[in-house]
């Protein structure tokens, strides 16, 4: 052989074997910066996905319950009877029936236990994914996902030649990435530990784990790992991982319940969840599932029947649905009270009350625009509550807005407190004589101060010259308040008010506007006040010194009486519980202080922007005490009799 020949061969020897030794070297290198311990924890899960080892819920016997609200939450629970059955179980045995005063509500006519939610899995802000193990998921999406996505995955071991090589042929041709020829295992390295970059070296680090990852675990696994972490979308804010999340997020069923059908919309969505979206692309997806579920047929997959196909009918209803629940925020809710950790409150009752917040801020949202000519946005509109018993440190605490620090939210910053502070005002004038049934004159006071003269304004026309003490506080009037204070004397309604205020400014009589609610509170200062109040006041009441008639307690405790008269609803007519609301800063700070006899409740919502307009147009009475009415109202407890009795 002739000499250079010779040496082109040992040439193109050494470079063999420097590819082979560099090939060698990549996927070496490879494999060991990416850890599989990731994917051996998540595939080692065996048991049940349906448990959870926390306590499970109960509905009390006379308590009334929201029954979309139950479903929502029943939806995420390890409860395997969907949520049909379960409520016509319950219906049925009469355990459950409807309201007539109130529709959509549901009176518990016997305990109900429930199991709690089951765990969240993804780490991610605002993401849901709850793992299911593959004798669990239904094989519509294990068979419907290797009938579209890789028809040789059973018999390819980590890459298909064939696919690779049609794609490369379309990337060239095309001259750019169009396709990636990836199987089920190759997409699932790169969900777990790649990005989406599209490089020739990604692409090659994807192949090499592909390989290895089926050279280490069965095919079920892969498949199980895959529909547990491919993402589906995301509806109300929440970013959806995995086929329980999928299913229940778009059909409101477990994986179990899905039709076929149903299934090949889910497997649809894979190929592009924003570009085919139900809530913006319906066509689009409508059409692709048609192509799959017939592709599915046609691989003798799933049975042939054409009537599982939906009308044009059928796929309005589901949009429409999809619509009013991104609306409605259930599912944001119920994350939300998955990543509640405080323990003062059971997950149903935190989603209650977490779903009800949301509802209020939907309202305001609907009106915002028109209240605030476009001027403040809605995302600043906040909502803060505590409640909790009189007697007892066990608090619970509620902030909406995620991105802000709960703590400070609710135990330092301050907000006028308006009205609510009228009641321990008119306690203190009993203290010097005054009775709820004494007259008062309505008509203008005006006050000389040092700052000038000042006058009390009403935010309602009072067309009686006189009144009593009791419609003065019922209605929440200003004049009635300063006239008294004047006529007792602003120095003694000052020294009697400093134990419950430490901060109200001194001399009172030169800072009158301070008795209707100007000066500024925490909502846990706020707590700690009307608990202190409270309970002096059912000391006096137990120890004769004040008749229950002559209480403000008392005389607060009928929702039909008070500034709620117009709020409230047929069902919580019929309850007797303190309440006063407060409104100041026109409306940019609304308050709703409650009181059932054990536990006292404080909410406030309000504007936390830069506050551009005059005025908010928002209100106590139909903001925060609706959060209190309807949490009350539907978190599944019996209503508790009204008195000073579990007070000390």
């Amino acid at each position: 052989m002739k000499q250079w020949a010779i040496r082109i061969l040992k040439l193109s020897l050494v470079c063999f074997i420097i590819l082979v030794a560099a090939g060698f070297g990549f996927v070496k290198w490879t494999i060991a910066e990416t850890s599989l311990s990731v994917l051996e924890e998540k595939t080692k899960k065996e048991i049940d996905p349906y448990t959870t080892i926390a306590p499970n819920i109960i509905l009390d016997e006379g308590s009334v319950i929201k029954k979309e609200e139950l479903q929502a939450f029943y939806l995420f629970s390890a409860e395997k009877m969907s949520s049909e059955d379960f409520f016509a179980n319950k219906k049925q045995s009469n355990a459950l029936y409807e309201l007539k005063e109130v529709p959509g509500l549901l009176q518990v006519n016997q305990n109900i236990e429930i199991k709690n939610l089951l765990s969240n899995d993804c780490v991610e802000v605002y993401c849901y994914q709850h793992y299911v193990s593959f004798d669990y998921i239904p094989s519509i999406f294990w068979k419907g996902l290797i009938g579209v996505e890789d028809q040789r995955y059973l018999t390819h071991h980590g890459i298909d030649v064939k696919s690779i090589f049609r794609a490369f042929v379309t990337n060239v041709r095309k001259m750019r990435f169009e396709q990636g020829g990836s199987t089920i295992s190759q997409q699932l390295v790169k969900n777990l530990f790649f990005t989406n970059e599209k490089t020739f070296s990604r692409k090659f680090k994807e192949m090499v784990m592909s390989i290895y990852i089926e050279s280490r675990f069965p095919k079920e696994k892969i498949l199980e790992a895959y529909l547990n972490e491919v993402y589906w979308g995301a509806l109300q804010g929440i970013k959806i991982k995995g086929i329980l999340g999928a299913s229940v997020f778009y059909f409101g069923k477990k994986p179990a319940d899905i039709s076929a059908y149903e299934g090949a919309i889910l497997i649809s969505l894979l190929k592009g969840p924003s570009y085919f979206s139900p809530l913006k692309k319906i066509e689009r997806l409508k059409e692709r599932a048609l192509v799959v579920y017939n592709k599915l047929i046609q691989e003798n997959l799933i049975p042939n029947d054409p009537s599982q196909i939906w009308s044009q009918k059928e796929w309005d209803k589901w949009n429409a649905k999809l619509k009013r629940q991104e609306k409605q925020q259930y599912y944001q809710s119920v994350w939300r009270t998955l990543n509640d950790n405080e323990p003062t409150l059971s997950t149903y009752e935190k989603f209650v009350l977490i779903q009800k917040v949301a509802d209020v801020r939907s309202k305001i949202n609907d009106k915002f625009a028109s209240v605030t000519n476009g001027k403040n946005s809605v995302a600043d509109i906040s909502v803060k509550v505590l409640l909790g018993p009189v007697n007892g440190n066990s608090w619970y605490s509620y902030y909406s807005r995620v991105e802000r620090n709960k703590e400070k939210a609710i135990f330092t910053e301050r907000h006028q407190v308006g009205s609510t502070i009228k009641p321990i005002i008119y306690s203190i004038y009993e203290e010097f004589g005054k009775k709820l049934t004494d007259m008062v004159p309505t008509k203008e006071i005006k006050l000389q101060l040092k700052s000038g003269p000042w006058s009390p304004k009403e935010a309602h026309v009072i067309k009686e010259s006189e009144i009593t003490l009791l419609e003065a506080l019922l209605k929440s009037y200003n004049r009635p308040v300063i006239r008294i204070a004047d006529e007792i004397g602003f120095e003694k309604v000052e020294e009697k008010l400093k134990p419950y205020f430490t901060s109200l400014k001194s001399p009172l009589g030169e800072y009158p506007s301070e008795l209707l609610g100007s000066m500024e509170l925490s909502v846990s200062e706020l707590r700690d006040v009307y608990s202190a109040f409270i309970k002096d006041e059912c000391k006096k009441i137990k120890a004769g010194e004040r008749e229950k008639d002559q209480s403000v307690l008392y005389a607060l405790s009928d929702p039909n009486l008070t500034t709620v008269e117009h709020a409230v609803d047929a069902v919580m007519q019929k309850l007797h519980f303190f309440g006063k609301t407060g409104t100041t800063n026109n409306g940019y700070d609304n308050w709703y202080v409650a009181f059932d006899g054990k536990n006292l409740s404080i909410i406030w919502v309000g504007y936390e922007g830069e506050r551009k307009t005059k005025s908010l147009g928002l209100y106590g009475a139909t903001t925060a005490f609706n959060v209190f009415q309807n949490y009350y109202r539907d978190h599944g407890k019996r209503f508790q009799q009204f008195g000073c009795e579990v007070t000390n």
